[in-house]
């Protein structure tokens, strides 16, 4: 756990944010230490881009605070913080090129040779002459972290950045978040693909409703959250006729892009799984013991926490 002080870089204490009888962030604490990547989970409306716009200065909190690198947020240090908050917005009749400019007049402080830095960083060179109109979703994410990163932040607040790119790209951006962090940047993102994140951050907030329901290691994660139940893949000749019998049996269970099934079993009765499922007819091509994951571990805390299945 990071202790404030002069290692931290993100302090939140008890933060809030109501609108009106709403309230999207509910009194959250965390910290995250300089040069850590960390992971902000939460299902959608959960209150993460709330946060991350109260922490880039954008909206202000209806209770408690936030500091940035020490200081209290909208005071100077956010100069020093790179944003990338849910979808990147340009002028679309520019180029990217030319909406990078802009942004570092803006800012000032930039050299000019950081843009072409930026842009090759994110692979965006050959496409910088382009107008924005032209760019697809996966462009855009790309050219909006090539924003965020103009100045060098110190800090970099990032709300789901790899949206609207393929698999290729997404692995692209994580292993240039490495890059960045391995530079020293804070990082502090916000996704659902989960199981990219894993590969990324070594530790994760999750919230809730807009409260705060773990901040800690991916590993203490994914052991505390019950560890009798041990999840499987499987596969078999009619997925719907699978769901079926699993929903039977009362386990959870979660369908894969693949056409696989991935449910939690008490470890009690894995042994008898394959044995129930045939007694309802299942026909099972493939059936194997997984390794538990952090998209595992995150959809049984949100079950724990009352969140219904």
């Amino acid at each position: 756990m990071i202790t404030n002080g002069v290692n931290t870089a993100i302090g939140v204490h008890q933060l809030s944010k109501r609108y009106g009888g709403s309230t999207a962030v509910d009194g959250i604490s965390f910290e995250v230490g300089k040069g850590e990547v960390v992971g902000f989970l939460g299902p959608n409306g959960a209150g993460k881009t709330t946060t991350l716009r109260m922490l880039a200065g954008l909206v202000r909190p209806s209770g408690g605070s936030c500091e940035i690198l020490g200081q209290a947020v909208r005071g100077p240090t956010l100069r020093e913080v790179g944003t990338m908050i849910e979808e990147p917005s340009f002028y679309p009749y520019l180029s990217g090129r030319a909406n990078l400019q802009h942004a570092a007049l803006l800012h000032g402080g930039v050299r000019p040779r950081r843009i072409d830095e930026v842009l090759e960083f994110v692979g965006m060179e050959l496409a910088a002459g382009k107008r924005v109109s032209a760019y697809s979703q996966g462009m855009r994410q790309r050219l909006g972290l090539a924003r965020s990163l103009l100045w060098s932040p110190e800090v970099l607040l990032l709300d789901e950045p790899t949206n609207g790119l393929d698999p290729v790209g997404i692995a692209e951006v994580r292993d240039q978040l490495r890059e960045v962090a391995r530079r020293g940047v804070t990082v502090l993102i916000s996704s659902h693909i989960l199981s990219e994140l894993e590969k990324l951050v070594g530790r994760v907030l999750v919230i809730e409703q807009g409260r705060l329901l773990y901040a800690g290691s991916l590993d203490r994660l994914i052991r505390r959250i019950d560890e009798q139940l041990v999840p499987y893949l499987l596969l078999s000749t009619d997925a719907d006729e699978l769901c079926r019998a699993a929903e039977t049996l009362g386990h959870r269970l979660e369908r894969l892009d693949d056409g696989r099934l991935r449910i939690w079993v008490p470890d009690t009765e894995s042994d008898a799984l394959i044995g129930r499922l045939s007694r309802l007819g299942v026909e099972l091509i493939d059936a194997r013991r997984e390794s538990d994951s952090l998209e595992g571990a995150y959809l049984r805390l949100l079950k724990q926490d009352g969140r219904p299945s």
